[in-house]
This record gives C-alpha cells, sequence and structure tokens, in this order.
C-alpha cells in the first residue's frame, strides 16, 4: 500500500472522498503597488532591529516615567534625579535607576486617540485609529515592517520578520497581515507553553517524524477545502503553521528555548505571578535577536493575566498587598516586575555585538515601551487613576536614540501640557512613533499602498484619517535623534 505523501493527487481525491480540491490564493494576487507620496521623507536608518514593549493596561506616568509629586503621591516612592526633566522612583524601579534610565529618551506629550482598552491597543497595533468599515484590509504595523525588510532576507533566514509575544493575552489579539500576504502576519509565541512544548531536546528522530506528519498534511491541504471551513484568515493560519514547522527544524529556535534558572531569576520570571511571565517575553525577545534567524521587529505584550492588562488601576493603585482589580495589580508589583525584565534585557543588548563592528546590539536595536493612554492625574475615590487622553507618555532606548532626550512637558499636576516639543501645534501621536519606528529601520513612512480592497489607499502613516482628528502632520518623532 502506498504511503499518503507518494501518492497522486487523483489517488488522494479517490481516497479521501473529495471532488472539489482548495487552493490557497497566489501570493501574486495580493495588493502590492506601493507608491512613495512625499518626497521629503528620509528615513534615518539608525536601526537594525526594533523591540516593542506593549504595556498593556496603560502605566501611570505620574508615579513612572513623567513623575509628579500631589497630594496623592505616596511617600516612600524614593525619587531619584536622571536629568532636569525626568525623575524616576528607585522603590519602583531599584535598576532602572541605574541601568535603563540613563540611556533613556521620553515623549511625554502623547495623545491618546481612543479612551477605551481595545481600540486603544488597536492603534498601538495598527499604528492608526480603529475604522470598522476598513478594519480587515489594515495590518499591523509590524506586517509592514515585515513587507519593507523582505528583500534583506537572507537564504539561511527560517524566522520571521515579525515575531510577538503573549500578544495572545493583552486586550486586542493581534491583527494579523490585512491586505498584504499571509507570510507577513508574523508569529505570537506564548510564554505560558512554548518553553514546555518545545523546550526540550529533540533528535534527528523526532525531526523526521515532524517533517514526514508536515508533508501528509500538506498533501492534504491539496484537496480539502480547509480555506472554505477555517473561513477569510485560512492563508495566515498556514503561514504561521508553515513559520512553524521551519523554525521547529531550526536548531537556533530550540537554542532559543534554551534558558536557565539563574537567568529566569535574574529576569524575574520567580517573582511572577501572571499567567504570561514578562521576564520570560524579554528572554525570548534576546535569544530570538542573538539566533540571527531572521526576526527583527519583536513585540513583547506585558498582559499579566489578561484583560486590559497589569497596569489597568483604577483602584488600589498604592496598595502593598496583591489585590487584583479588573486584572491588574498594584504598582507595587507591577513596576518592579517590568523593571527585573527591562533591566536585564539592556544589560545583556548592551553586552551583544551587532552586526557591525564596533556596535553593540542595544546600538543596533530600538526598544520603544509603549501605551494606550495615560492616566487621570486626579486619583478617583477607589484610590487609582481613571483613562486620560490629553497627555501620556512613551519611552525609547538604543538604535541611534540620543540618551536623555524628552520631547514635551506637563505643569506640576500632569493636568495640563506646557509644551507640545517639536515643531508642530498639533501633539505627537502612536502614528507619529510608528512612524519613528519605520525610519529608524530604513522604511519611508511616507509611502502609500494604492490598490486596497477598499479602494482607499493605504497611507503608511496618515495625515487625515476618517473619523479621526482633523490634521495628523506626517512626521516621525526628530526630536528623539538630535
Amino acid at each position: 500500500m502506498k504511503r499518503i505523501k507518494d501518492m497522486s493527487r487523483r489517488e488522494l481525491l479517490k481516497l479521501f472522498g473529495v471532488t472539489v480540491g482548495a487552493t490557497i490564493a497566489d501570493p501574486a494576487a495580493w495588493p502590492r503597488k506601493v507608491m512613495a507620496q512625499d518626497s521629503k521623507v528620509t528615513p534615518r536608518r539608525t536601526a537594525r532591529n526594533c523591540i516593542v514593549i506593549q504595556n498593556g493596561g496603560a502605566m501611570s506616568p505620574w508615579e513612572t516615567l513623567d513623575f509628579k509629586q500631589t497630594k496623592w503621591t505616596a511617600k516612600d516612592l524614593e525619587i531619584q534625579k536622571i536629568n532636569a526633566d525626568f525623575n524616576l522612583s528607585k522603590t519602583l524601579f531599584p535598576r532602572g535607576v541605574d541601568v535603563w534610565a540613563p540611556r533613556a529618551a521620553l515623549v511625554h506629550s502623547l495623545h491618546g486617540g481612543a479612551l477605551v482598552h481595545f481600540p486603544a491597543q488597536y492603534h498601538t497595533q495598527a499604528g492608526r485609529a480603529l475604522n470598522t468599515a476598513i478594519v480587515r484590509e489594515i495590518p499591523a504595523f509590524g506586517s509592514i515592517v515585515a513587507k519593507e525588510l523582505d528583500h534583506e532576507r537572507r537564504d539561511t533566514d527560517t524566522f520571521p520578520t515579525y515575531m510577538s509575544f503573549d500578544m495572545w493575552n493583552i486586550r486586542c489579539a493581534p491583527i494579523g497581515s490585512g491586505m498584504l500576504p499571509p507570510r507577513f502576519a508574523g508569529l505570537d509565541l506564548n510564554t505560558n507553553s512554548v518553553f514546555n512544548s518545545f523546550g526540550g531536546g529533540s533528535g534527528k528522530e523526532s525531526d523526521s517524524v515532524l517533517s514526514e506528519r508536515w508533508e501528509m498534511l500538506n498533501r492534504w491541504s491539496e484537496v480539502s477545502n480547509s480555506n472554505e471551513l477555517l473561513g477569510p484568515k485560512a492563508d495566515e493560519y498556514v503561514s504561521a503553521y508553515d513559520y512553524g514547522v521551519k523554525i521547529l527544524r531550526d536548531a537556533r529556535f530550540k537554542k532559543a528555548l534554551q534558558v536557565t534558572d539563574e537567568e529566569k531569576k535574574r529576569y524575574g520570571v520567580d517573582q511572577d505571578t501572571g499567567v504570561a511571565k514578562i521576564g520570560l517575553g524579554m528572554l525570548l525577545a534576546r535569544n530570538i535577536l542573538a539566533a540571527d534567524g531572521g526576526a527583527r521587529f519583536l513585540w513583547v505584550a506585558n498582559g499579566f493575566s489578561g484583560g486590559n492588562g497589569g497596569f489597568d488601576n483604577h483602584s488600589n493603585l498604592y496598595s502593598h498587598k496583591n489585590v487584583p482589580s479588573a486584572g491588574a495589580i498594584p504598582i507595587y508589583m507591577s513596576c518592579p516586575r517590568l523593571d527585573r525584565a527591562l533591566s536585564s534585557l539592556i544589560e545583556d543588548l548592551v553586552k551583544m555585538p551587532g552586526h557591525t563592528a564596533g556596535k553593540s546590539m542595544l546600538d543596533e536595536t530600538l526598544i520603544v515601551l509603549i501605551h494606550e493612554f495615560g492616566r487621570s492625574p486626579e486619583m478617583n475615590p477607589a484610590a487609582g487613576r481613571d483613562h486620560f487622553g490629553d497627555q501620556y507618555t512613551n519611552m525609547f532606548i538604543g538604535g541611534g536614540v540620543k540618551p536623555g532626550r524628552v520631547v514635551g512637558k506637563t505643569d506640576e499636576t500632569g493636568a495640563k501640557l506646557l509644551d507640545v516639543g517639536w515643531k508642530y501645534k498639533e501633539q505627537p501621536m502612536m502614528d507619529h512613533v510608528v512612524s519613528t519606528i519605520y525610519s529608524a529601520l530604513g522604511i519611508d513612512y511616507g509611502k502609500k499602498i494604492t490598490d486596497t480592497p477598499s479602494g482607499r489607499a493605504y497611507e503608511y502613516q496618515q495625515t487625515a484619517p476618517l473619523g479621526g482628528p482633523g490634521f495628523i502632520p506626517r512626521s516621525e518623532i526628530n526630536e528623539l535623534f538630535v
């Protein structure tokens, strides 16, 4: 009897009783018509890689990155002066005051486009406001990065350009590649299971079994209606599985999953009670970069135990007990949890050699700590802070960013923006953070895709979004680099 892998298509049809075969859509049918729309854009190309850390729930800036001493502020925060415009709590960030804060640049004047977690987190991932009319065609901006860097991929690259860690555990899960080919969708790894599932040693025998089963599955797909069953996301599932099998066959991936107990302790994994460990996400990001297998845009979602994220502190902001509130934990636990992981990542990237002689991995990697919006300057009756979009803070490290730069200035309470911090009267938004990432990676954010399913041109960075503010300047945040 013939084995499945040796059967012809006609024999497979007869075996499975299928009369109509289904095929994956030809990638050539996907939109690819890209054109420049602004000749003034010259990408700065200061970074080879980028790591985005999504601080789910929106960390209060008034205790952290834009500290304000008010009547509500706890007395035990032990504030350290980093520079003239940046003070940081040693209580909350005991390692950060020495490790990452002196290397950081901040934008205090960001404006939040939405004040509900899902659309606001969507904005961080898509780089634009949520528009339900065309939501299915809009890609994650990580997919745009993957598309733009695709021509730089080498024959030895098996990892997808865009990889994420624990985005499944955040309010807005991965939105995929939209109208772009599925191979740009990215691959999300679950730190709660990936080490146990794939971290153990596997020999040639298990690799052979994996290869044979994957080939059998592909033969089955030749004659099945699998893409009809899975719906419009079928191609992305197939692409994700294909990437998964490729990296499982790559010894570099198995090595990336080998982390010691000492490393876990240094990254704070042993003290993390979350379903998804931010320390494991940072460790994976470090190891994936070190593997040099093709992944260059990495997204680490800090979601703790799901929902909106661990920083959604509407109550018990200063509690010293682990009192979950809508999935959040008090900042005496959430901030040190972030600090341990981020400090260790920075320390390791500084020691790792980059691709260019004389440069470290941190020199070549832009790290961006993002939030979906800010927190109210006034404390509410539940001893927490509510959603606030007037101004909030994101942080930038490495990848050509000038340490110590602070863009924008708020008053002594945080309630009023005193200085936007750049040449435009409009406040910068997440759209501009994305353009900054594009530029650092050498991508022209002035491009647009013209042959979209809806017929509306997709601009890499919008200037007049439907349903959004009247005008968004097309610009990166240059002030971070000069």
